[in-house]
């Protein structure tokens, strides 16, 4: 795939007040830091582009998804404005727990994937969206958007979900349990009441490197790296990998968020697929499933399962999968296969 070209865009915040949450108890003062690219103007003619993104991304789509992003590409901004909103609880921008915590002197709330999508309709309201032509996200994303086929206030052409299961499994949630116990045991995790300047920076470290190896394949470990230990003296490389990808994420990212979205995909569950299913069939015209066929975090026939139910309750859904060695993270680049997934009329 050719160059990314960064199409134009605005970044903007939207109040949404006080947000009542599925699991009982209200998030007050909530924020979404949202950016839209390509003219809005558009949408009413063609419709919108909404983008949820991943565990550690934000609303910067053109920042991890790149090459899919802009004129002529499969997030064509010149026919579709393309939405995206920090998820609440992450830490660029919109309310996350670190800020609130500290405002409000008590424990963040849990967020459901639910609460995360329905965080979304007074976006939707608020800049006039009467359609929307694509709806999108992979991961945590994927689960998003999940929900969003549930609960969207505007009919939408595609939902399409990359690597997400319509409930957690119980293997996954212990690999996030891992990472969690991780950040607890750095003594300046403190209960998630830490300076913004002094976090728990090794214990963060140490559950990226552990996500990092449900996000990656078997196949590629042993072809990138084998037992090799040319980096570093005395350290293979895989563990120099593991290493730098926790430095990498430190520098950027907040741990009480990582643990809050971490719970979030924790929770993660659509419910009865056929009451799902029926919930979707009546705001979405295709959906689209798609499973990676070495993803080890959310295997791909957890995919193919929750489509096939939600085929059978009454939605026109259809199942896709990605062909890639990278594993988990293969929808963030395998652009050429998510580009025809994506692709619209």
């Amino acid at each position: 795939m050719t160059e990314a070209v960064v199409p134009r865009s605005m970044a903007n915040d939207l109040d949404l007040g006080t947000l009542n949450l599925e699991r009982g108890g209200r998030l007050s003062g909530a924020r979404l830091r949202y950016r839209i690219f390509g003219d809005p103007a558009a949408g009413d003619a063609s419709g919108w582009i909404l983008v949820f993104h991943a565990l550690t991304g934000s609303a910067d789509v053109d920042a991890w998804w790149g090459p899919l992003v802009g004129p002529g590409r499969p997030l064509d901004t010149e026919r579709f404005p393309v939405l995206s909103a920090n998820l609440l609880g992450s830490c660029y921008g919109s309310t996350g727990p670190l800020a609130w915590q500290e405002e409000h002197r008590q424990p963040f709330p849990s967020l459901t994937t639910l609460d995360l999508a329905r965080a979304h309709l007074a976006l939707v309201e608020h800049l006039g969206i009467r359609r929307i032509a694509l709806a999108t996200g992979g991961s945590l994303g994927g689960m998003v958007a999940l929900q969003w086929g549930r609960v969207s206030p505007v009919p939408v052409g595609r939902l399409v979900v990359f690597a997400a299961p319509a409930a957690t499994s119980a293997q996954a949630i212990a690999w996030n349990a891992a990472q969690r116990m991780a950040i607890e045991a750095d003594p300046r995790w403190r209960d998630g009441r830490y300076p913004v300047d002094d976090g728990p920076a090794a214990g963060l470290a140490a559950a990226r490197a552990i996500a990092m190896i449900t996000y990656r394949s078997p196949l590629e470990f042993e072809q990138r790296f084998g037992r090799a230990a040319a980096r570093r003296p005395g350290h293979f490389d895989a563990d120099h990998y593991l290493r730098r990808q926790g430095d990498k994420l430190v520098a950027r990212f907040d741990a009480s968020s990582y643990v809050s979205l971490m719970q979030s995909m924790d929770l993660h569950d659509v419910g009865n697929l056929r009451a799902a299913a029926a919930e979707t069939a009546s705001r979405v015209r295709d959906v689209v499933g798609v499973g990676i066929d070495t993803d080890i975090l959310y295997y791909p026939r957890e995919v193919r399962r929750w489509v096939e139910a939600y085929r059978a309750g009454g939605a026109n859904a259809r199942y896709e999968e990605i062909t890639s060695v990278y594993g988990h993270d293969a929808f963030l680049i395998e652009f050429e296969q998510v580009s025809r997934i994506l692709g619209l009329d």
